[in-house]
């Protein structure tokens, strides 16, 4: 992806509409003090931990055994970074590690994490726990301006199964999702699992690839996203995670981000690729 960008670089650089710096920053890892240190946006049931950021609840743990009867229900967590940065017309990049695992001494888990482009800056909306994955309430609708890559560890009724991933904008009915159960990933296995996102401001495509940390990722996602007509041209990006009446723990153990905004021509939709 960063060839892309630097490549549309030299392929446009004659056009007269100026382009701006890129915004770029990275989290290699995290530490108690990354939601005070004002880089991130922390809310909800989230915690800093020294390696990794915990969305919602770890289980309680007292003397090496953990206590079914504290299981954290019907929690949200949501991890913003501190500015907004451009989302159209750019080309866009992200890559982050999470860890999300069922609690010891159970059976099932839900309900799952997003990364999220998001209008502004304030905290998961009011009843948005379980399968509303911290990015809507439940008496929204459709009337929000923002896009969610989720990774889905329940299956709802409207769900496909407890293991894919999937794209929402104005509802957590994706207008796109995958199965990862043929793949041998496990999003709830507790290993440390990779994500890229990316975004090509010019054909309008939004790409999303998977795989365990360590091994090469497996491209799932190829969807035509008219970024203009979704969200904000300059919104907040980071994470939610959820659990609703069943528990389980998301972990964000690493981060980074690119934005490289493009010269306006680039919204005409006859750059829109066709599928």
């Amino acid at each position: 992806m960063i060839f892309l960008v630097l490549l549309s670089i030299f392929l446009h650089q004659a056009s007269s509409s100026p382009v701006n710096q890129p915004l770029s920053f990275s989290f290699s890892s995290f530490s108690q003090l990354s939601c005070s240190s004002g880089s991130l946006i922390c809310t909800g049931a989230v915690t800093p931990y020294n390696g990794y950021l915990s969305l919602t609840s770890d289980p309680f743990q007292s003397n090496s055994s953990y206590y079914s009867a504290t299981l954290p229900l019907n929690e949200v967590g949501r991890v913003l970074y501190k500015q907004p940065v451009i989302a159209w017309p750019a080309m866009i990049s992200t890559t982050f590690t999470i860890r999300i695992s069922r609690y010891p001494n159970t059976t099932d888990s839900a309900d799952g994490m997003t990364f999220v482009f998001a209008p502004d800056s304030n905290p998961s909306p009011p009843n948005s726990y379980g399968s509303s994955l911290g990015i809507f309430s439940r008496s929204q609708g459709g009337n929000v301006s923002q896009l969610a890559v989720e990774l889905d560890t329940y299956k709802n009724e409207f769900d496909m199964d407890g293991n894919h991933i999937g794209i929402d904008t104005t509802s957590v009915l994706s207008s796109f999702a995958a199965s990862l159960n043929s793949t041998g990933i496990d999003l709830k296995s507790g290993r440390p699992i990779k994500v890229q996102i990316d975004y090509d401001g010019w054909t309008k495509m939004l790409y999303v690839s998977v795989g365990y940390h360590g091994y090469p990722l497996q491209r799932f996602i190829e969807k035509p996203i008219i970024m203009s007509e979704t969200v904000p041209s300059s919104v907040y990006v980071g994470f939610t995670a959820a659990t609703g009446a069943i528990s389980e723990s998301h972990h964000l153990l690493d981060w980074t981000f690119t934005t490289f905004p493009l010269p306006s021509y680039s919204l005409k939709k006859q750059n829109l690729v066709k599928h």
